[in-house]
């Protein structure tokens, strides 16, 4: 039975099998290795997945959705034709299509998986992940940082040598920054950091504002079809810049055409926050790593924005390092993801991974400073801490003859507990304790699996033991069965159906972004290929696929 490897990304998705000494590429029905991660609602209530979906948020915007994953772990729905769906639900279904298509190329069951987050997934996005594998039918033991396994898949590309490595995984909606450390086939992880809602999307968004702001144009008063015809014309102009200096962005609205011209310096001035952000969680990585910039020997870009130049020339400023080009940016951490589940299942037996704990841990105290009242953040695990780990420390009674000890247990950097993320309490009796003397230990041990154990041991012996996960945002047993089934009656199309109805989600789209005696040509030959596939003709659907397709290859190039 295959393990395979899934990068579950914000922008697209993909999966990998690592067998015979090499990782291999899986690809999906439509003969892709990349699958958009976008969900859409067809008229007669079948799932669209990648592709189709993806064209179908510009022509059918309130029946599609993306860059869910950003919401992962979060109390929030989307509703596509008249449904709700949570990002769990929806992440699920890209899964589920996912393993399909595995199951299909390499004809063999797959029930398990690696599936890689981004480092500074908090434990409800982690949580979420879990849910939303469980839900497509996928068994998830490990999660995996994205980018730990970038560095899998580079060392295991060029022969693990031994040297510190700074990861950047930029992708479409995070950014995660990783320091390595390599020795003897041992990969370190030394330290961690990033933005979770800081990705390519936002070079998107800074590129529509300016396109309304010099076109004169209310974005706000924008249709939601128009506003996906914007961005569409925004994510095209990025990943041109990416290959020529100069791009015209045309865009048609309301039988008009307004148009931008946006070189790389000018992306550069209207992204300059978005630079900043990713200059800061560079920094942090390396001062916690306790390296300098002299001591790191190789930067390795993965995601889809280290292809952007403009990207790659500010990490060269802000690093003087010049990044290494050997490994794929789109495939690297499915490929290292891929890696870890043969590590995990014993075909890699000479290299041992360690990661580390991406959060704080710890327990809410008195603020013996303020003498307010107010409570502060004891940390117990540092963030960064290899994993496992287990630590003990002992705490002091708050008032005179306590009799009782009640432990908040919180995730996160603030030194303000309620600013972080509640994870649940624990409640104990104890021999009476005057003030300031000790009342208890507390043992925080968390593992390579996300889980936290916490052991409160009183000062007569007495032991308290609780396994923690988030309580703010954790679904019970019935709301999980609920989504369970839920999912299970969800129908996705079929592979055979599947490549016509992403030419018509294509035709569609194309139309959106038309003028009129385009549109016209588009609607003539599309009712033609729909009338061929109702009457079930072979002959004559193949005749006027390729009819369509070649109009829309020449509409859009």
């Amino acid at each position: 039975m295959a393990k395979i490897g899934i990068d579950l990304g914000t922008t697209n998705s993909l999966a990998v099998i690592y067998k015979e000494g090499k990782s291999e590429r899986i690809l999906n029905s439509l003969g892709s290795y990349i699958t958009p991660s976008a969900v859409s609602i067809d008229d007669d209530g079948q799932i669209l997945i990648g592709e189709a979906a993806k064209d179908r948020l510009i022509s059918h915007p309130d029946n599609s959705a993306s860059e869910f994953k950003r919401n992962m772990g979060l109390r929030t729905t989307v509703v596509l034709a008249g449904t709700s769906y949570t990002p769990e639900e929806l992440s699920s279904l890209i899964l589920k299509k996912i393993k399909a298509d595995c199951e299909a190329y390499l004809g063999e069951p797959v029930e398990e998986a690696i599936i890689s987050v981004p480092a500074y997934f908090d434990d409800n996005s982690r949580r979420a992940t879990r849910i939303a594998a469980d839900l497509s039918g996928l068994k998830v033991e490990r999660l995996i940082n994205e980018p730990s396994a970038a560095a899998l898949a580079y060392l295991n590309k060029n022969g693990y040598k031994d040297g510190t490595y700074l990861v950047i995984d930029f992708g479409g909606g995070t950014l995660d920054v990783s320091v390595v450390d390599v020795f003897d086939n041992i990969i370190e992880i030394l330290a961690v950091s990033g933005n979770n809602r800081l990705g390519g999307k936002d070079f998107n968004e800074a590129i529509v504002q300016d396109f309304c702001t010099k076109n004169g144009l209310d974005h706000e008063k924008l249709s939601s079809a128009e506003k996906a015809v914007v961005y569409r014309a925004a994510e095209r102009a990025k990943i041109e810049l990416s290959e020529i200096p100069m791009v015209m962005m045309e865009v048609p609205l309301d039988k008009k055409k307004y148009m931008l011209t946006l070189t790389n310096q000018e992306l550069i001035s209207i992204s300059r926050p978005i630079f900043e952000g990713i200059r800061d969680p560079v920094r942090k990585a390396i001062h916690d790593s306790r390296k300098t910039l002299e001591g790191i020997d190789s930067i390795i870009l993965v995601g889809g924005s280290c292809k952007m130049p403009t990207v790659r020339e500010f990490i060269r400023q802000i690093t003087g390092l010049e990044p290494v080009p050997s490994v794929n940016p789109d495939t690297a951490i499915a490929e290292g993801a891929a890696i870890y589940a043969a590590m995990k299942n014993k075909d890699l037996k000479d290299v041992v991974l360690t990661d580390i704990c991406p959060f704080t841990l710890g327990i809410a105290v008195n603020n013996d400073i303020l003498k307010d009242g107010s409570m502060m953040m004891s940390s117990i695990i540092p963030r960064n801490s290899t994993l496992p780990s287990s630590i003990t420390k002992p705490y002091n009674a708050a008032s005179n003859n306590q009799v009782r000890v009640k432990l908040h247990v919180y995730q996160g950097e603030n030194i303000h507990p309620e600013k972080n993320l509640y994870l649940g309490s624990i409640e104990m009796d104890c021999p009476p304790t005057r003030l300031n003397s000790k009342i208890c230990d507390v043992k925080m041990t968390y593992d390579i699996n996300g889980i936290l154990i916490v052991d409160a041991i009183t000062t007569d012996g007495n032991v308290v033991t609780k396994a923690f996960r988030s309580n703010s945002n954790v679904l019970s047993s019935e709301e999980i069965e609920k989504m369970r089934s839920k999912m299970e009656a969800s129908i996705l199309v079929s592979p055979e159906d599947e490549k016509y109805r992403v030419l018509i989600a294509r035709a569609e789209r194309v139309y959106e972004e038309s003028f009129a005696e385009q549109r016209m040509l588009i609607t003539n030959f599309l009712m033609v290929f729909r009338a061929n596939l109702e009457r079930r003709d072979p002959i004559k659907v193949k005749e006027s696929y390729k009819q369509l397709s070649d109009l829309l290859d020449k509409l859009e190039y």
